[in-house]
């Protein structure tokens, strides 16, 4: 992509000086980025008016290009671009949002950037039911080709991403860190699976570590960029409830998919349907009905033929995940026969072996 005046002087402002995005916006609403960046000591008076003591870090600018032309080398290390307001690609989406992105960074395709998206997310430590409920819905809604915005963290936002994938769907990755810094460490191999069939993006400049303020900060990208957000599963003080707020706030859709009342793990998701009890949804068609996609008919029941022993399980896990020995009891069968029937059972994908021994749907 083109290196302009305006695009290096950006670049400046946030990588080089080390402004946010709020005060790029400030500022160059006032002075436009190309004049500081041509003669910054001339406006640093003027800037302090918008960006207080942060004015006394305008110096050089074009005078000096080395720290651009380091940090474009960065990006290019990286394997990364980057987009500012004003660019083709800058998806009209974040533009009608409180405090857009003064600069994204990216790997991937910066075309998903204006296709239909979801933004999903959830806990990072989910149960086997919201696990279950992502899965589920995410893999239905893939298939519909929405877009899938997540935050790369632990717990829904990966499940909600690797889902996508496994589904030839696309998804956009938002971190809350630089484009070369990937957290948690665990989700690199899953970040280059994004960049590669995907989109990863970030408003903060390269080498920006995981700092908390970030994380909240960002979940506004992942509402603004789509059509309305999926919580799966939120507990009492999920980040996911601020990405909810923040679809409030944005006039989009909000859906959420109810959890047991007693269930830790989901009790922010049930306070917000207790405010907001038309957000409930019980099923990928729901999501899609309100966003006006004609969802493809479900493809037809297996031809598998299960037998009693096994419809008995599947109705005794469809309730709870339940242990080797509960189900001992539920079917009636000896160690060996049952150890051999759930064999069967996961081999064919009707059920999966958790930890402790326990089994799920």
């Amino acid at each position: 992509m083109k290196l302009t005046e305006r695009r290096s002087a950006i670049l400046w402002l946030n990588a080089v000086v080390g402004l946010n995005s709020a005060k790029i916006n400030k500022l160059t609403a006032a002075i436009s980025p190309e004049e500081i960046y041509a003669s910054p000591e001339k406006f640093a008076r003027k800037a302090e008016s918008y960006i207080g003591d942060a004015a006394a870090k305008l110096r050089f600018g074009r005078s000096d290009p080395k720290p651009v032309e380091d940090m474009l080398r960065t990006l290019a290390g990286a394997r990364a671009e980057f987009i500012v307001r004003g660019d083709a690609e800058y998806p009209q989406s974040l533009e009608n949002i409180f405090n857009p992105p003064a600069i994204l960074y990216y790997k991937g395709d910066v075309s998903l950037l204006k296709s239909r998206c979801l933004g999903v997310v959830g806990t990072r430590e989910p149960s086997m039911y919201g696990r279950q409920c992502t899965e589920k819905f995410v893999s239905a809604l893939a298939k519909l080709r929405l877009t899938i915005v997540s935050g790369l963290a632990r717990g829904v936002d990966s499940i909600a991403h690797r889902v996508t994938l496994m589904n030839d769907g696309k998804t956009i990755a938002v971190m809350a860190t630089g484009i070369d810094v990937v957290f948690p460490v665990t989700n690199a191999v899953l970040s280059d699976d994004i960049a590669a069939k995907g989109l990863v993006i970030t408003e903060y400049a390269p080498g920006t570590p995981a700092l908390a303020y970030n994380f909240p900060e960002r979940n506004r990208l992942i509402s603004g960029l789509s059509e309305g957000v999926l919580v799966t599963e939120a507990g009492n003080k999920s980040g996911s409830l601020i990405t909810a707020d923040c679809a409030i706030k944005q006039g989009k859709e909000l859906f959420v998919i109810p959890s047991a009342v007693n269930s830790p793990r989901g009790v922010g998701g049930n306070k917000l349907l207790k405010s907001l009890q038309a957000a409930m949804v019980l099923s990928p068609d729901d999501v899609a009905d309100a966003l006006g996609i004609c969802a493809a008919k479900e493809e037809a029941a297996s031809a598998m033929q299960l037998d009693f022993t096994e419809e008995k399980v599947l109705d005794a896990l469809s309730f709870s995940e339940l242990s080797f020995d509960e189900l001992l009891s539920v079917t009636g069968l000896g160690v060996s026969d049952l150890n051999a029937l759930l064999v069967r059972m996961e081999l064919n994908g009707l059920v999966r072996k958790l930890e402790n021994n326990y089994y799920g749907v």
